[in-house]
């Protein structure tokens, strides 16, 4: 769900959920929708922000490599 990929159609599925052993009821608790959005929102940052994460700290690691000078010693 976090990858946003039919997130809806289990959102639909847990709003019309009742119980275990019994029929679904068409939107049963709307509380759930509010649940699901709420949950796809902060996922979405969560991935978003560890993506980031990840290219900022692979650029900072290949700045410093560059930067060095490969042809000058330590003295």
């Amino acid at each position: 769900m976090a990858s946003t990929e039919g997130w809806s159609d289990v959102m639909f599925q847990g709003m019309d959920s009742v119980g275990i052993d019994y029929q679904p009821k068409r939107e049963n608790s709307l509380y759930w929708s509010l649940f699901f959005v709420v949950f796809v929102i902060f996922g979405n940052f969560f991935i978003m922000n560890l993506f980031a994460g990840a290219v900022v700290m692979t650029f900072n690691k290949e700045k410093e490599i560059l930067e060095k000078s490969n042809l000058l010693s330590e003295k």
